[in-house]
């Protein structure tokens, strides 16, 4: 559908379409409440790993949780030793009679258990309930544990931290709400000079928002949602969508003031109408263009993160569009008489019209785009320096998986989580889970000799610290003579008699061979030098896996597992996919600008400035997170916020660049001077591009003080991208280089353009 066919539609039926929107948006409500109970974790996990791979088979054969709930005990001032075992005995009875617990794993199974030292002691739960719906669970549990005695319990674990993580995101929006949006406001009161026009655009984001929400919870009943999403969809949908009525109604009334001004008696609905979606319609319909295909590069991303962010953010995006170019028309065909009402009561008058297009000429953005266009070298030399001072410190960028640590330290998740680390964990250890076999397979002597073969290999490896499997824990090069000789014995296990066998086997219980022999597999746990997510261990593990490769039996599956291995293959897995996102973002969005601008070296400049812009918005969160300057705590930037940075800003930064190249070349084509159109074209949009900036900032500057860490970083890295496109970008250098260029500007190829 034409602009033409669209306004005559608009203009006809402009109550159906309100009326229509009305119930779409008023069915949405229902479903976007209920969206922070549909959403799951934050989405980082890979699939098709071998990690996850892991989790299922030690879950299912070997009855270790994926997910437990961890109690973490401490004994107060005063308590005996067996007054405290005896209270956690009394506790983890009473948390069995829970009906959703399916088993605990006490740290008084055994008198030398790793799980009891000192004055603390941790237990694990299993529940069979998903992470995401732990909520009631959870607080019955924390019901059931309310009680004074000799020791105190706080409660942690992966599903523990991801609720308090959905709970005070969810806290973070309203939070948001309640500042962005009267700022919001108050910026398009100053950008309309009038209320009327204010609360509609207003209204467009909420009504954007509400509807995406609503739409997004109906996805989430088919697919896992991140609870990223909580914030992404009022963040973008916010930002665009009154972005878009902003660029809209100042269209809208600009050619209303046109059309009085010439000699026209009349101008009718539609022709006003078709004006504004011919030039504005059209300026949004190429920044949401630039908008979706950012967003579709992180589909190359293969984690449900990435995957239910895109496309909560597709979504707000397509229906901020749709409510711009639809149900905005409509409203103003009917009563823009009164939304252009001065505060005196007077419409816009034709005199009042001249005026303010002749008060145009002299304002300050006339002023500061002459002083552009009479220095460019200076302007651009000085943009550029300033930009690259933020540029350095992104060699420094430290990335990494969240954790308990994106939690303020206020919280009990986090607390226990930090004491659990530091009582029972080793400083800069991964514990590697290896499985063999897994294939519902049973157990052959081939399984056996590999078995062998990695205890071997692991025996020798300096790297590892300790081995945990079926014949005890061992040392690297202490494995003694009995329990080699132990180890040949238990080769040549017959797989059609292993349940015989293990009861026949004298030197090892069979519970503690069932912690690591299945019927299937053959678990080994190693202990490594490294934590987490660290060049160390990620080192070790191709290292290993590249001699497993060579030295394999093809049949018999060897996997790796554990935390290392799952942080491992997300990081490569973004690194891997990162250049191909890039790559499609970039051609994509040059043959976008291509086809809007009819120039050649527009789009390279345009995607130039962008790149250019995002780099030092990370070198912003370098300097803010990594090195803890302004009064933060010193920390990781979660692996997902570059990306997601990357994915929103270069697309919505488009937004009012888009708008601002579209007005220059509405001038070039009118005038044929190159010169005059980017002064007359930066002068005309300098206040409406700051306004939509400062809509932007006013939208994510709220969530840079969120609680969690994640959203947190995630709006000052927009806040920063925003704030340096809008002033060093789109009113420094792109005046100044398309001021150097002249006519190449609007040069392609068979055109002539720059002649």
């Amino acid at each position: 559908m034409g602009y033409r066919s669209l306004a005559v539609l608009i203009s006809r039926y402009p109550r159906f379409i309100i009326l229509s929107w009305v119930f779409v948006i008023g069915m949405s409500a229902v479903w976007a409440w209920k969206l922070p109970g549909i959403v799951q974790d934050h989405g980082l996990n890979l699939n098709q790993g071998d990690a996850h791979a892991v989790e299922l088979i030690l879950e299912e054969e070997f009855h270790v949780p994926a997910d437990p709930v961890i109690l973490l005990f401490e004994k107060k001032t005063g308590t005996t030793p067996a007054e405290f075992r005896d209270w956690i005995k009394d506790r983890l009875q009473q948390v069995h009679t829970l009906s959703s617990v399916t088993s605990i794993i006490s740290p008084l199974e055994s008198r030398d258990s790793l799980m009891l030292r000192g004055d603390a002691a941790y237990a694990l739960l299993a529940f069979d309930v998903p992470p995401h719906k732990m909520g009631p669970p959870l607080e019955q549990l924390r019901s059931l544990l309310t009680t004074d005695g000799p020791g105190t319990i706080r409660i942690t674990g992966k599903s523990v931290v991801q609720q308090d993580v959905n709970r005070l995101s969810f806290r973070d929006l309203e939070r948001a709400e309640v500042v962005g949006l009267p700022l919001a406001f108050f910026i398009l009161c100053f950008a309309f000079r009038g209320l009327y026009a204010a609360l509609i655009a207003v209204m467009m984001g909420v009504s954007g928002v509400i509807t995406a929400m609503g739409v997004t919870s109906l996805m989430g009943y088919h697919s896992a949602l991140s609870n990223f999403v909580i914030n992404v969809i009022p963040m973008v949908g916010m930002a665009l969508s009154i972005d878009f009525a902003l660029i809209i109604l100042s269209r809208f009334r600009e050619e209303l003031q046109r059309g009085q001004n010439s000699e026209e008696t009349v101008m009718g609905d539609e022709e006003l109408l078709q004006r504004m979606l011919c030039t504005a319609g059209r300026a949004v319909f190429f920044s949401a263009a630039c908008v979706l295909l950012g967003l579709l590069g992180l589909l190359w991303i293969r984690l449900p993160m990435f995957l239910s962010v895109s496309l909560g953010a597709i979504i707000v995006l397509v229906i901020s569009v749709l409510l711009n170019i639809t149900l905005l028309p409509a409203i103003l065909s009917l009563y823009s008489v009164r939304i252009f009402r001065q505060p005196s009561g007077n419409f816009i008058s034709s005199k009042q019209g001249q005026y303010q297009q002749t008060l145009q000429s002299r304002s300050i953005w006339s002023f500061w785009s002459g002083m552009i266009m009479k220095r460019p070298v200076r302007m651009a030399l000085l943009g550029t320096g300033a930009l690259l001072i933020f540029v350095l410190p992104v060699a420094r960028l430290e990335i990494a998986i969240p954790d308990a640590s994106s939690l303020p330290d206020r919280m009990e998740s986090r607390q226990a989580a930090e004491q659990i680390q530091r009582i029972f964990g080793q400083k800069d250890v991964s514990a590697v889970e290896i499985v063999i076999g897994g294939t519902a397979e049973p157990l052959t002597s081939y399984h056996w000799r590999m078995a062998w073969s990695k205890m071997r290999e692991l025996q020798q490896d300096s790297n590892v610290i300790a081995v945990e499997s079926a014949w005890g824990i061992m040392l690297p090069d202490k494995l003694s003579d009995q329990a080699q000789t132990h180890i040949k014995s238990q080769m040549n296990i017959p797989s059609l008699s292993l349940r015989e066998a293990l009861k026949e086997t004298a030197s090892q219980p069979p519970a503690w061979l069932r912690s690591y022999v299945s019927d299937y597999s053959i678990r080994i746990v190693a202990s490594i030098h490294g934590a987490p997510g660290s060049d160390e261990a990620a080192s070790w593990l191709e290292q290993i896996r590249a001699k497993d490769i060579a030295n394999s039996i093809p049949f018999i599956p060897l996997r790796y597992g554990g935390e290392a291995v799952m942080q491992h293959e997300i990081m490569q897995e973004v690194s891997g996919q990162l250049p191909k996102v890039l790559v499609f973002v970039v051609v994509s969005n040059y043959l976008v600008l291509l086809a809007a601008f009819r120039s050649l070296l527009i789009p390279i400049k345009a995607i130039l400035m962008n790149l250019l812009s995002l780099a030092a918005s990370f070198g912003v969160l370098v300097l803010v997170f990594n090195q803890g300057h302004f009064g933060m705590e010193s920390s990781a930037i979660a692996i997902m916020i570059p990306v997601f940075i990357a994915g929103l800003v270069f697309g919505i930064s488009m937004d009012y660049g888009v708008f601002m190249l579209t007005r220059i070349q509405e001038v070039y084509r009118r005038t044929g001077d190159s010169d005059l159109a980017v002064q007359q074209g930066l002068a005309s949009t300098g206040r409406l591009i700051t306004s939509a900036a400062a809509i932007l900032l006013a939208v994510t500057v709220p969530f840079a003080f969120a609680d969690v860490a994640g959203v947190k970083q995630l709006g000052i890295g927009i806040t920063a991208a925003v704030f340096l496109d809008v002033t060093m970008i789109r009113l420094v250098l792109v005046p100044a280089l398309m001021k150097l260029m002249g006519r190449w500007n609007w040069w392609l190829p068979g055109t002539g353009n720059k002649d």
